[in-house]
This record gives structure tokens, sequence and C-alpha cells, in this order.
């Protein structure tokens, strides 16, 4: 509170420098001049201000704001005086006016502030407990799934592009808890992002889902706990599901890529194709995935995705961590892994 009062009385000072500049230009032909001039100087003034960067321009743009508002409300109280003058109404005298005007010229910017601290407050507030506790029926093209608010999960509706919930934002969470308990949940996509950075993650695991195991889902750990990049986990980082279009391959245009380069073949029977930037990894039972070597300390590792045909309507493509001796074994294991990720969302 004391320091709330402190800073009232420090914008009261340069908010009444401003009232004070435009308050007694009580002649049209004064006051319209004197508030151009104002404007310009105000905005010359605040680029300058702004552009002098580090922490004292901060303050300087707050008291700089606060002339503005005082300004602003002197040229108003003007403005009502000479209306009253030209009406002969005694209510707008400037002896009423001034006061009043200035009182509420300089709460204004106190309750616009709340306003929408308010508003930031109940946006970003917490989704109800049934929303965060229990599970939320959708339909992805012919598949039922039920759908947990845990971190890591983005969806994408059958409408528009920009149609999307982060479960890991609550304005999402809640969008999509309504939408899906209305039973209107057709999703196009679902995503699963069980690797990220540091700060991602921490803010993705504030949900009550990470408070508590859960066995029942293969990616509940993953989901919650940042992988460590010397890692090569089993499992798929980044997993998509998605609604294919009919007769489509998704993944045809890879292949036809790969294949138009020259194989070397290791003796495990491991073909590598390379292709600029990329290149190819296929198993000798044709199962392929476009990789990239990073050649960094940080990330030891090749990343590879690999896209395939889930079921006649959706295809799944997953991102995961591997090396040239590991490829062959491992990227089974994590194609099993990958479709037992959707296969735990199906009730």
């Amino acid at each position: 509170m004391d320091h709330f009062g402190s800073f009232v009385t420090l914008a009261a000072i340069p908010y009444l420098i401003g009232f004070l500049a435009l308050c007694f230009w009580w002649r049209w032909w004064l006051l319209v001049p004197a508030g151009l001039v104002a404007a310009v100087l105000a905005k010359i003034e605040y680029a300058s201000v702004n552009a002098s960067g580090g922490a004292g321009s901060v303050f300087g743009i707050i008291l700089l704001v606060f002339v503005m508002i005082g300004a602003a409300s002197g040229f108003v109280a003007s403005g009502v005086v000479v209306i009253g003058r030209m009406t002969l109404l005694r209510a707008v005298r400037a002896l009423y006016v001034l006061p009043v005007v200035f009182i509420l010229g300089f709460s204004s910017y106190f309750a616009v502030t709340l306003t929408q601290q308010k508003i930031r407050e109940a946006r970003y507030a917490p989704p109800s407990a049934a929303c965060l506790d229990n599970l939320h029926p959708a339909r992805i093209a012919d598949v039922d799934i039920a759908i947990p608010v845990a971190p890591s999960i983005l969806l994408y509706g059958a409408g528009m592009s920009d149609d999307h919930y982060i479960l890991w934002s609550n304005p999402d969470a809640r969008a999509f808890c309504s939408e899906a308990d209305g039973s209107n949940a057709t999703l196009k996509s679902v995503v699963f992002t069980l690797d990220g950075s540091p700060s991602r993650r921490e803010m993705q695991t504030n949900r009550p889902f990470c408070s508590r195991p859960h066995p029942e889902y293969p990616w509940g750990e993953m989901a919650c706990h940042l992988i460590p990049t010397d890692l090569i986990p089993d499992k798929p980082v980044k997993m998509t599901v998605s609604v294919k279009a009919p007769a489509f391959d998704p993944s045809a245009r890879e292949r036809e890529a790969m294949l138009k380069n020259q194989a070397i073949v290791a003796s495990d029977g491991l073909r590598t194709y390379r292709s600029q930037n990329d290149f190819y990894l296929q198993r000798p039972d044709g199962y392929f995935a476009r990789c990239r070597d990073y050649r960094s300390k940080s990330q030891p590792w090749l990343y590879c995705t690999a896209t395939e045909e889930l079921s006649e309507k959706l295809a799944i493509s997953y991102d995961f961590r591997t090396t040239a001796k590991l490829f062959i074994n491992q990227s089974a294991a994590v194609a099993a892994s990958a479709r037992a990720i959707f296969n735990s969302l199906k009730p």
C-alpha cells in the first residue's frame, strides 16, 4: 500500500503540470492550436524518451504518460468551459468543471489499468476442477478419443487453421473443455510435444495432471519431465496423428525424394540416402525416416521423422532421436510407442 501511495504522489506531479498547461485556454481559437502543439510536443518527447533505452527510460515514459493524461484532461476541461460559456449553462462553469475533470482524468488511468488487470486475470484464470480432472470426448476421423487436460497436448479443430487448443494454456483449455463437453469437439490433428526447452516445460507442467503418476498413459512421464538432451529415449519426442485425404500416401513425397539418390548400404542392411541438408535411413524391410545430424555436443544424436499410414483415414508422424547404429532396432520400438500413445486416448 505504501508503494502505491508513493506512486500516486509521484504521478500527481506530472499530471498536475500537464493539466495546468491546458486547462485555462477558454477560447476556441486559442485552445485548438494549443492542443495541437501539445500533441506534437508529446509525440516528439515520447519518441526521444523511448529511444534512450535503459531502466531510466521506463521511469521517464511513466512520467510522460501522466503529463499527457494531465494535458488531455486540461484540454477537455477547457473545452467544456468553452461550451458552458457559449450555452450559458451554470453547471459547466470553470469553478465546477476544473476540479471534476481533474479528479476524473487522474483516476481514469488507475481505473483503466485495474480493469485491464481484472480482464487479464479472468482470461488466464485456471480452468475449473472438472475441466482439469475429467476426460473430454472428441472425435478424429472415425475414431472416438477421450483427452485429458495435460501438458504437451496440442489439438487442431476441423474448422479453420487457427482453430487450435494448446492444453497447457488456460484460455485454450477452458475453450476445449467447453466444446468437448458439448459433444462438438471434432479434430483434424492431435499433437504430443514430448520434448521442449526447460522454460516451456516449466510452463506446461504446471497442471494437476503432473501431480500424480499416470501409468495408463505411456507418454505421461515424458509429458511432465524434460528429457535430458544426452538421452535417446525409445519413445517419440513429438507425435502427430492427422486426418488424411482419401487415397493419400503420407510418405510418398519423401520416398520419391529418397529414391532419387544412390544408397549407401551398411553391413546390417541399413541404407542411407543423402539429399542436400537431410538424409534418409531405410531398414531392410523398407521402413524409412528422414533424419538430420546437428553435429552438436548438446545434440549428439540424429533427429529423425517418420510418417506412416495409421488407418484409411488417419496418418501418424513422429520425431525421435537415434543413431545409425541404433536405428534398425530402435525405430521399430519408437513406431510401436507412437501408436501406443494414440491408442491410449481411446476410451
